[in-house]
């Protein structure tokens, strides 16, 4: 049997490849250490279990059989246009509408990508993953979603897109889709017992070619374990929205039920956890392959003061931090 491939690297740090199996875990399970993958809706959640230090050009292309299901731009807007008149009925503040973007890819560059990846993004966390459970995937991830040292810990708030270029001032669209996302983390953070908390921010922060508004959280653990916090805290308004659970079950009627997609690994979390270090990232800018095709995975957040045709130009933009790379091989 064909094993599972891994390969990653933490931002300033070398690569590290692997090969062995993903195995499903229980989530609730707090002290796993090791490779994590998870997806959006924490049902299903992958610890892998190295077996041998593997080469990219071993790397073997597992890939499932059902594609994702597309929707056009008009469905897109049209459903937005919902969302928007939906959200104040539901006393939504936020919420994130993603949607699946398909594009021609050679399976036989996919090794060449990861690394023209690795080149590109140096401050990113890139991974390629490949598995008979979940198919191939690979990312470059701007986003921490709980980092750990010890007892110290770390997390951002991140939210608010526009181009690197572009020099006008931070809407209030941005600046209140920014604050949800930092309110929301210190309220969770909060509940955790976790009270002294320090922050730094919002300021523009650089990620490929987009910039973003940031709050940067720093924190001492209380002795909760890293893992249990990230579940506290995953998913977070800037993937999910505000109130959580009205947001995910709005995301699951419109994007499950309607539109006939599942976000799977996208906007779930990914890294390593162990006994003094943990490093996950929110799975984002990230692209599933297969036919000879990659499936990316983008969404904008709406508020009330969003447009549908301009949230749809966010998610083109974020798909480019990959599409850019791929015109490139």
């Amino acid at each position: 049997m064909t094993q599972d491939f891994l390969a990653y690297r933490f931002p300033e740090k070398d690569i590290q490849y692997k090969s062995g199996t993903f195995r499903a875990i229980d989530s609730e399970n707090v002290n796993y250490q090791g490779f994590i993958i998870g997806d959006f809706y924490k049902k299903q959640q992958y610890l892998f279990k190295e077996e041998s230090e593997s080469k990219l050009e071993k790397f073997y292309f597992h890939k499932l059989d059902e594609e994702p299901n597309v929707i056009d731009k008009k469905s897109y807007l049209d459903y937005g246009a919902m969302l928007l008149r939906l959200m104040p009925t539901l006393s939504i503040d936020k919420i994130v509408y993603a949607r699946i973007k398909e594009v021609s890819f050679e399976s036989k560059k996919i090794t060449a990508l990861f690394q023209a990846l690795c080149n590109a993004y140096p401050t990113a966390f890139i991974y390629l993953a490949s598995s008979k459970e979940f198919g191939t995937w690979l990312g470059a991830s701007p986003e921490i979603l709980l980092e750990s040292h010890e007892q110290h810990g770390f997390t951002m708030a991140l939210a608010g897109t526009k181009i690197k270029d572009d020099k006008h001032e931070w809407s209030q669209k941005e600046q209140h889709e920014q604050q949800y996302v930092t309110d929301f983390i210190l309220e969770q953070l909060n509940k955790s017992g976790i009270n002294d908390i320090e922050t730094e921010g919002p300021y523009t922060s650089l990620a490929g070619n987009l910039e973003h508004l940031r709050t940067d959280l720093s924190f001492d653990l209380n002795k909760k374990p890293p893992l249990e916090l990230a579940n506290i805290l995953h998913p977070t308004p800037a993937v999910c929205g505000v109130p959580r659970k009205d947001s995910l079950d709005l995301i699951a009627s419109v994007e499950l039920k309607d539109c006939g997609y599942d976000r799977s690994l996208y906007c779930g979390y990914i890294g390593t956890s162990s006994k003094h270090q943990t490093k996950l990232y929110v799975n984002l800018r990230c692209c599933q392959f297969m036919n000879e095709k990659a499936f990316l995975y983008v969404g904008g957040g709406y508020t009330i003061d969003s447009e549908p045709s301009k949230e749809w130009d966010e998610t083109e933009r974020k798909s480019e931090t990959l599409t850019k790379i791929f015109d490139l091989l």
